[in-house]
């Protein structure tokens, strides 16, 4: 396969050579790039680019990853030829966690870094290997395929979405488990030597993670703390202020 094939299979549509700069989405756990169906494809001039992951939708013959330092490698080496202008990471929970450890590997090939991690709903990397999870707390190698398929449901339920068909829930709980042991056994001590800088968004009504717990940030690097309406799913619907935070961050 070319490096322009590699490339292509990370990312949903062709780049534009013309834009200014490009914001890397990373997808929630258990979902791919169609969690950013509803966001625009630019952001003035800034670019979307969703990043499609293996195992899911368009690559859900490719094994999913399970391990944090296999995922930043090979992102790092697709995406490389992407990094050609200013570039920016947006994830939420489970993606935000993707996002700074291949932020992480960039900086330790000292490749082009990030003029901005926009991590939304997610705690600081060192503070436990687990992300979101449903009612009953966080999602750890021990939970259950019958306690993924309830929250599975939940979700739909509580975006008014109507319930998926058995084999999309079944793939869905194979991805998830998956995600659970990336980011369960993704640990780091703390910051690395390369301060980033780092956008965190909180929701007002997040049932997760609460607007204090994302103070930890700060030590990674140079942080700015946003506080926006919303709830644990408003990010998928792109709301102008979530657009206007990433824009104040990817300035001219």
């Amino acid at each position: 396969m070319s490096a322009r094939e590699g490339t292509r299979r990370w990312l949903i549509r062709d780049l534009d050579p013309d834009s200014r700069a490009r914001l890397f989405c990373l997808p929630v756990s258990g979902i791919g790039a169609s969690v950013f169906r509803a966001w625009p494809t630019r952001i003035g001039d800034i670019e979307v680019c969703p990043i499609q992951l293996p195992g899911r939708e368009n690559r859900m013959r490719d094994p999913a990853y399970t391990s944090m330092e296999e995922f930043a490698r090979d992102a790092a080496d697709a995406l490389g030829p992407c990094l050609d202008r200013p570039f920016a990471f947006f994830g939420h929970c489970f993606g935000a966690r993707l996002g700074y450890g291949l932020a992480a590997e960039l900086a330790r090939r000292s490749a082009p870094l990030p003029q901005q991690l926009f991590a939304s709903s997610c705690l600081a990397p060192h503070r436990g290997g687990y992300f979101g999870g449903g009612r009953n707390g966080p999602f750890t190698p021990e939970t259950t395929d019958e306690e993924y398929l309830a929250e599975l449901r939940y979700g739909a339920a509580s975006r008014d979405e109507p319930e998926p068909p058995a084999e999309l829930l079944a793939l869905s709980i194979r991805v998830l488990r998956a995600d659970t042991s990336l980011t369960c056994g993704y640990t780091p001590a703390g910051p690395g030597p390369t301060p980033l800088d780092i956008t965190t968004i909180s929701w007002t009504a997040d049932t997760h993670t609460r607007p204090e717990e994302m103070d930890e940030w700060s030590a990674y690097g140079r942080v700015r703390q946003i506080l926006l309406p919303g709830d644990d799913h408003t990010h998928r619907s792109a709301p102008d202020d979530l657009l206007r935070v990433i824009a104040d961050g990817l300035p001219e």
